[in-house]
């Protein structure tokens, strides 16, 4: 079942950032929302599972947007799910704190190992401006809390409350 909804999230969140790059050409630069299913199964679930989520959303998003370099995405992404996962099994991340500070440093250390593997594979380099980077880091943020809210909000309203237990006389 976790099977399905991950690829149900990571559809979902490819489905959006093609809308987006399509009616919002210059918001795709902002905020990258196939991070979303990453650190939602970072924060919830185990660090194997957002690594396999990261993994997948990386190599749909290396098909789908970006087909320089395939795999890049893959790998940076299984990095990001590794970490976040690691760090989320040992500290309470999943408040609405905790979310803002993963969101906005994912959407950070995806665009820094990013660099990096492209500096690695001989890749020129544009600048990285800083404006870009710190509303990348915001819009993350923000965003990877209020959706992480939402999806506990509607896990916790479909579950039923436990039944009262029956007292012996």
């Amino acid at each position: 079942m976790i099977a399905v909804w991950a690829a149900l999230g990571i559809g979902l969140a490819l489905v959006c950032e093609l809308a987006l790059g399509r009616f919002l050409p210059g918001a795709t630069a902002y905020v990258d929302l196939l991070l979303l299913p990453l650190a939602a199964y970072a924060l919830r679930t185990s660090q194997r599972s957002a690594m396999v989520v990261g993994c997948a959303s990386g190599l749909l998003e290396d098909y789908w947007l970006e087909p320089r370099l395939f795999g890049l995405n893959a790998l940076v992404k299984t990095i990001l799910g590794w970490a976040l996962g690691g760090l989320g099994a040992r500290f309470d991340l999943n408040t609405w704190g905790g979310r803002l500070g993963a969101g906005a440093s994912l959407q950070v250390l995806d665009v820094g190992l990013q660099a990096l593997v492209r500096r690695m594979f001989g890749e020129t380099l544009g600048p990285v401006v800083p404006a870009t980077l710190l509303v990348r880091a915001v819009a993350g943020g923000l965003l990877t809390a209020a959706v992480l809210s939402i999806v506990n909000r509607v896990g916790a309203s479909r579950r039923r409350p436990a039944a009262p237990a029956r007292r012996k006389v």
